[in-house]
């Protein structure tokens, strides 16, 4: 393999590449200080994740009391931290109006039974000879449909973990299955907060960015699949109780008129999103198709829809694990990511236009040179650290993204390059940090310890060896053509 680099044909190119790295900035800052703003800052919200298990949002918050009196040091009145806050933090917009119209789309989906049609055919259908394939399948739907790994796992994981246990499987293998889903359809749903962030902080469209991954994904998915029907087949034990999936199918029927109609909704959205209609026009159109299913075939009052709109979806079956799997979403399910992401790109933004983030990304730009093998490995690195730090995928993604985006930018990489690294590295290892965020509650949903089912997340291992495969060979790694630079 040869590593395919970048090279200026033309002076003037070189140049240009220079001087968008050699930034302008009102006050000097020298690299010792930088590194002081930036490890207070991030190293004040790091603590408050992993001693107090603060909520991002508000770390990012509290964190205004730390970088504003180091950066008015330099120089800077609090009016032009302000700007500069506010300048970055507008292109959070659109993802943030994305993140709302998806809040109240899961409800109306759930009242419609879109999303209880899809985990009932599910549990429906898995055979015991391949149940880890099952479960591997079952949990990517899952989180496809929602676009939250955590929500799978805390609902249709309990169940599968469930199952695994009385066919006799290791639960640590199933949780790798389960895990392993979760975070495929997380990764890969253009509903996800964290798909989102990732396409919103490197500069490039949700579908875009969906689209790229696919090249990485879907091979890593394959062969995880293949590797959970050898460990089914070696590890199943016999006839296993149904009870659980029994007990959750009886009471979605109890409770819900499934037809074809239930898929309507989700059918909409995937044809409107690879016709690459606007997000937010497509997930508005599949929101109101919803709607129309839940009032009209599932018999909710408009009254009671518009409700669960806002504050999430709501239900008393008389089963507690059901109700736990269907009473979410809703607008102000979604507050916490929508601030967040706006708290992150405004701390972001007044270190990145005093030069306190070019100071420090100087010395790297010189390590990786102009390599895209050297960047893309920088960059994934990079994520693994952030996640070991902070905690926090959305923590890792919004750190490596303001460090490395003028660094592709420069080489001619395209930003959806950039978002597959977020995502091919940061989103799946965050699991893989026993002290991460990720790791623990999937440790805690499941009751397996994080180190017992870390080896069998085969996917979140393989995207990135294929990630930085395609890197050094130069395959699907897309490059900025000069006069749309």
């Amino acid at each position: 393999m040869v590593d395919r680099t970048i090279k200026s044909s033309e002076p003037e190119e070189q140049e240009e590449r220079d001087q968008l790295l050699s930034k302008n900035f009102k006050y000097p800052v020298s690299i010792g200080y930088a590194a002081l703003v930036t490890g207070c800052v991030f190293g004040f919200v790091a603590f408050g994740l992993i001693f107090f298990e603060a909520p991002l949002e508000l770390m990012f918050l509290l964190s205004w009391i730390v970088v504003v009196p180091l950066l008015l040091r330099l120089g800077y009145k609090y009016g032009e931290l302000q700007d500069m806050a506010w300048d970055m933090a507008v292109a959070s917009f659109e993802p943030n109006v994305v993140l709302i119209v998806i809040g109240a789309m899961i409800a109306v989906w759930i009242a419609s039974g879109t999303i209880p049609m899809i985990i009932y055919l599910g549990l429906k259908f898995i055979s015991p000879k391949i149940f880890l394939l099952s479960a591997l399948i079952l949990a990517s739907f899952t989180s496809l449909a929602t676009g939250t790994s955590w929500g799978t796992l805390g609902t249709v994981g309990l169940a599968l973990i469930g199952i695994g246990n009385a066919m006799g499987i290791p639960s640590p293998m199933t949780a790798g299955a389960i895990i392993c889903g979760a975070y495929f359809g997380d990764k890969m749903s253009p509903l996800s907060d964290s798909t989102i962030l990732a396409a919103s902080v490197s500069g490039t469209d949700v579908m875009t960015h969906v689209k790229h991954m696919l090249w990485t994904t879907v091979p890593a998915y394959a062969i995880t699949a293949v590797l959970f029907v050898i460990l089914g087949l070696r590890n199943i034990s016999g006839v296993y109780d149904t009870s659980t999936a029994n007990q959750i199918m009886a009471t979605f029927t109890q409770f819900y008129r499934f037809t074809w109609l239930e898929f309507l909704p989700i059918g909409i959205v995937l044809i409107l999103l690879v016709k690459n209609t606007p997000s937010i026009i497509a997930l508005m159109i599949g929101t109101i198709s919803g709607m129309f299913v839940a009032v009209f075939h599932q018999q909710v009052a408009l009254k009671t829809l518009l409700d669960f709109m806002v504050n999430g979806f709501v239900i008393s079956t008389g089963s507690e694990f059901v109700d736990i799997l269907l009473n979410r979403g809703g607008i102000m399910s979604m507050m916490s990511a929508f601030l967040a992401i706006f708290l992150a790109l405004c701390i972001s933004g007044m270190l990145d236009k005093t030069g306190v983030l070019s100071v420090l990304v100087n010395p790297l730009i010189k390590k990786c040179g102009n390599s895209t093998f050297r960047i893309i490995a920088c960059t994934a690195v990079l994520t693994y650290v952030t996640n070991a730090i902070g905690s926090s995928m959305l923590f890792a993604s919004i750190v490596t993204a303001t460090l490395m985006k003028d660094i592709f930018v420069a080489n001619r990489i395209a930003p959806e390059n950039l978002s597959r690294t977020l995502e091919d590295a940061g989103t799946f290892g965050a699991v893989l940090i026993p002290w991460n965020s990720n790791a623990i509650y999937a440790s805690q949903m499941l009751g397996v310890s994080p180190f017992a089912f870390i080896p069998y997340c085969f996917l979140n291992y393989i995207t990135p060896v294929i990630d930085l495969i395609y890197a050094k060979t130069g395959f699907t790694v897309k490059k900025i053509e000069s006069e749309s630079k």
